[in-house]
């Protein structure tokens, strides 16, 4: 017996003041602003940029909050103390073994 996905794939232009978010391609987003392109990557990226260089950003939360939402947030910061904790905390869990002397 054979079973048959069906996925939907969601196409998507969204214009919002004078940006364009194209996401009609899903591996790449491309991001206009005054008809020229700005950006083309990342999708979480382009929303981002484009929530960070809009006047009124709250329509743009509004339509991507699925995706601000689920994203992983860093677990730990970028300061010095954390890096060399972590840092200790791998060299400590490496198991020492002994040589043994060849003969």
């Amino acid at each position: 017996m054979m079973y048959v996905t069906i996925v939907v794939v969601k196409k998507m232009i969204f214009q919002h003041e004078d940006m364009i978010l194209d996401t009609t391609i899903s591996s790449k987003s491309k991001l206009y602003k005054n008809n020229k392109l700005l950006f083309m990557g990342d999708g979480y990226k382009a929303i981002t940029i484009m929530l960070n260089s809009s006047k009124d950003n709250t329509p743009v939360k509004d339509k991507f909050w699925a995706q601000l939402s689920t994203r992983e947030k860093p677990k730990f910061d970028k300061s010095e103390d954390a890096l060399e904790k972590l840092r200790r905390e791998a060299q400590a869990s490496i198991v020492k073994t002994t040589k043994k002397k060849r003969r």
